[in-house]
C-alpha cells in the first residue's frame, strides 16, 4: 500500500510508497524487462539490458549493471521518496526516485578532466557529460575552444562535433548515473535498441525540470526513473 499525494495532475496521479528505494531497485534491476532513465525535460538517458546481453556485469549489492552498451549506477539513496506515477487504470507508468538534492547546475562548457566535460545544460537536477577516448582529439579540441560558452550558442561547433563524434554520454544526479555509448544516430535517424540520449534544445530553453502535467510534487527533483513492464502490486490504493 502506498500514500496517495493529491495533484491536479489529470492523466497521471502520484503515490508515495512505503518500501525502502533500495528494494524496490534491487528487485527491478534483477530483471531485464524494466527500463530506467536519469534525465530532465529536453535531455535524457535511456537504459535497458537484454536478458542475454553479453559481458553482463549486474551487481545487486551494489545496484549498478554495465553492459558493452552503457551503464547505470546508483549513487546515493539517502533522504529519496520513491513515487508511483499511475494511469486513469491504475497501472504504474513509472517509479520516481525523487529528492530535493541539487546537481551542479552548470550553464556553459566546463573540463572537469582531460577526458570528461560538463555540456551545461543547466538543469537544477541533473547534469550531463560527455566522456571522450584517446581517439577523440578533434573533440577534446572543440570542446576546450568552447569552454565558458554555451553549447547551443551560435557559432559554438562543439554540439555538431560531439554528434559527429558519439563519445560516451553520462547523464548524472545525486541518486543515479546513466552512462551511454552507443553511437548517436544522424538527424532523422532513429535511436538505436537499448541505451541512448536524447538532446533537445527547444524544450531546454523552457527551463522546466519535469514534463508538463507531472504529477511530481513541487520541490521534489526525480533523480531516477523506472519503468517497470509489468503492474507492480505495491502501488496499488
Amino acid at each position: 500500500m502506498g500514500t496517495p499525494i493529491p495533484t491536479g495532475a489529470k492523466s497521471l496521479r502520484c503515490v508515495k510508497l512505503d518500501e525502502a528505494p533500495e528494494l524496490i531497485i534491487q528487485r527491478h534491476l534483477a530483471d531485464s524487462g524494466n527500463g530506467w532513465s536519469v534525465g530532465t525535460y529536453g535531455a535524457i538517458a535511456e537504459f535497458e539490458y537484454d536478458a542475454d546481453e553479453p559481458d553482463l556485469a549486474l551487481d545487486l549489492e551494489t545496484l549498478s549493471v554495465r553492459t558493452r552498451r552503457g551503464a547505470l549506477e546508483i549513487v546515493s539513496l539517502q533522504d529519496v521518496t520513491p513515487l508511483a506515477l499511475l494511469d486513469d487504470t491504475g497501472r504504474t507508468r513509472e517509479i520516481a526516485f525523487c529528492t530535493t538534492r541539487v546537481g551542479a547546475r552548470r550553464t556553459t562548457i566546463t573540463e572537469l578532466d582531460e577526458h570528461t566535460f560538463d555540456i551545461g545544460i543547466a538543469a537544477p537536477h541533473v547534469d550531463m557529460l560527455v566522456r571522450l577516448g584517446h581517439d577523440h582529439a578533434n573533440a577534446r579540441a572543440a570542446l576546450r575552444a568552447s569552454r565558458g560558452l554555451n553549447l547551443f550558442a551560435p557559432g559554438v561547433a562543439a554540439g555538431a562535433v560531439i554528434a559527429q563524434t558519439s563519445p560516451t554520454r553520462i547523464l548524472a544526479s545525486s541518486i543515479a548515473r546513466v552512462e551511454v555509448h552507443q553511437p548517436i544516430p544522424p538527424p532523422g535517424g532513429r535511436s538505436p535498441d537499448g541505451p541512448h540520449t536524447h538532446l533537445l534544445p527547444t524544450f531546454l530553453a523552457k527551463n522546466l525540470d519535469r514534463a508538463p502535467g507531472s504529477p511530481i510534487p513541487e520541490g521534489l527533483y526525480c533523480g531516477l526513473s523506472l519503468y517497470p513492464r509489468r503492474q507492480e502490486t505495491r502501488t496499488s490504493t
